[in-house]
């Protein structure tokens, strides 16, 4: 058990559309990477999102953007589309956070557009189907 599981409230939130196969990848290819463990999830439609996250985010039209809520003692700090996904690599740490540190050298409008092209098409190439559940262990990281 980390340091993390024993606090009350989750520091790293991943916010992603419950209903997109695309998304329901991505999630478990976070939950394999980061083996520190330092990152929870929760699907925009879920009572998690509710809590945290303001309602123009949790909008039915918005449900392509992921976001990325980080908080510490000092402040909190909510990213959105290819900010969230490099924020969290950087935080997974190692080769993710060469790689999220890299992604942030790119231009926000250009990365931007490429993540909004993607979420546009994904549920044409990524339709939401029948998802493996994480391991046991992984489940206490998924939020409702």
């Amino acid at each position: 058990m980390n340091e993390f599981k024993s606090i009350s409230e989750p520091s790293r939130i991943i916010f992603y559309d419950g209903d997109c196969g695309l998304c329901a990848q991505s999630v478990r290819f976070f939950l394999k990477i980061d083996r520190y463990e330092r990152i929870y999830f929760a699907p925009l439609q879920g009572e998690t999102a509710q809590s945290y996250l303001p309602a123009n985010l949790r909008d039915a039209q918005c449900l392509s953007t992921v976001a990325y809520r980080c908080s510490n003692s000092d402040e909190r700090s909510l990213f959105l589309r290819s900010e969230a996904v490099a924020r969290a690599l950087i935080d997974v740490g190692g080769f993710w956070g060469f790689l999220g540190r890299f992604l942030r050298l790119t231009p926000t409008p250009l990365r931007d557009w490429a993540y909004n092209l993607i979420a546009k098409n994904r549920l044409k190439f990524f339709p939401n189907g029948i998802c493996d559940l994480p391991k046991e262990q992984a489940r206490e990281r998924l939020l409702p």
